[in-house]
C-alpha cells in the first residue's frame, strides 16, 4: 500500500492519495530537534510562538519539555508530539496508518489521542491490540488476522 515492498508477481497500481504512517517508533518525528522546534517544523498556518506553546501544553508538554531533544522522548512523548504537531500543521492526510499507537501510553496521553482520531475526517488504517482504543474511536470495519493464516473480515 505504501510502495515500500516490491510485488512477488503482478503489478500493484494505486491512486494518488496522502498517507501519514505512524510506526512504533514515531519516524517522522526528528531525533535531532527539540519538543518547540519540532512544532516549528510543522508551523505551516504560521502561528504566533505563544500559540504553539499553547498547545504544546494541551498536549501535555508544560514549559519545562520545550528544550528537551526529541531523542530522549518516550514513546508515548512522541505520539503525543505527533499529534500535536499534526494539529498544528493543519495538513492531516487522507489516511491515517497506526501502528499500535497506544503502545506505551499512560491513561491521559491514550484520551489525547483518541480525541484527536476521533475528530479526523479521513480514513484510519490501525493495527491494535486495544480493544478499548478501536471501540473508542468507533472504527466500524475491521480484519481480523489469525496465526493460522486465515482471514475474517467482521
Amino acid at each position: 500500500m505504501l510502495g515500500e515492498l516490491e510485488p512477488t508477481v503482478g503489478t500493484i497500481m494505486r491512486t494518488g492519495f496522502s498517507y501519514l504512517y505512524i510506526d512504533q517508533e514515531c519516524s517522522v518525528i526528528d531525533p535531532r530537534l527539540t519538543v518547540f522546534e519540532q512544532t516549528e517544523r510543522f508551523n505551516t498556518g504560521n502561528w504566533a510562538e505563544h500559540e504553539l506553546k499553547s498547545i504544546l501544553n494541551r498536549y501535555l508538554f508544560p514549559y519545562d519539555t520545550w528544550d528537551k531533544g526529541c531523542a530522549c522522548l518516550s514513546g508515548g512523548e512522541k505520539i503525543r508530539l505527533l499529534f500535536c504537531c499534526l494539529m498544528i500543521g493543519n495538513n492531516a492526510p487522507d489516511v491515517f496508518i497506526l501502528d499500535e499507537p497506544t503502545n506505551n501510553l499512560d491513561i491521559q496521553s491514550v484520551e489525547i489521542i483518541t480525541a484527536a482520531i476521533k475528530s479526523y475526517r479521513g480514513t484510519v488504517l490501525l493495527i491494535s491490540h486495544d480493544h478499548y482504543f478501536v471501540k473508542e474511536i468507533k472504527i466500524n470495519r475491521s480484519i481480523k488476522l489469525f496465526d493460522t493464516g486465515s482471514v475474517i473480515k467482521i
